[in-house]
């Protein structure tokens, strides 16, 4: 069965993305190392990257769409396809690598990485050192 992305967020289906992304950044603070030492943040932490993994990204989140409504239709669940559910795991394993890449990232860098450059927080730039090291050195090369 297809997870709700959009209920672990607390967002409505036709959220944009800001509001998605403020979403993401509320409830990803809340279960970030730094602020949950419980056994179940890790667990929590790890489905919000998912979700934000799969509804930041438009052509995911359309291709999700279609597979959550085949998911829950009021009438007769319909079966997802067998490529659907392949490309649904596939997200999953993506997602779990930038979690655990996240898990271990200071949350202040993870949230200023996504509010200065305006893109996912795992979108283009995976090594959130060397993107950071490189602005910075641009920025000194300027004086």
């Amino acid at each position: 069965m297809i997870t709700d992305y959009y209920s672990i967020l607390g967002v409505a289906k036709d959220a944009n993305l800001e509001t998605i992304k403020k979403a993401f950044r509320k409830e990803i603070a809340l279960y970030h190392p730094e602020n949950n030492k419980t056994p179940e943040a890790r667990e929590k932490f790890d489905v919000l990257i998912e979700a934000f993994n799969v509804l930041s990204d438009e052509k995911k989140r359309e291709a999700y769409d279609i597979m959550l409504e085949k998911s829950f239709s009021s009438t007769v669940p319909m079966v997802i396809s067998q490529k659907e559910e392949e490309t649904y795991e596939d997200w999953k394993k993506e997602a779990k690598k930038k979690s655990k890449k996240s898990w271990e990232s200071d949350l202040t860098d993870l949230l200023l990485l996504d509010l200065f450059f305006d893109v996912g927080m795992f979108g283009m730039f995976d090594d959130f050192g060397d993107i950071i090291g490189d602005t910075i050195g641009d920025v000194f090369d300027l004086f």
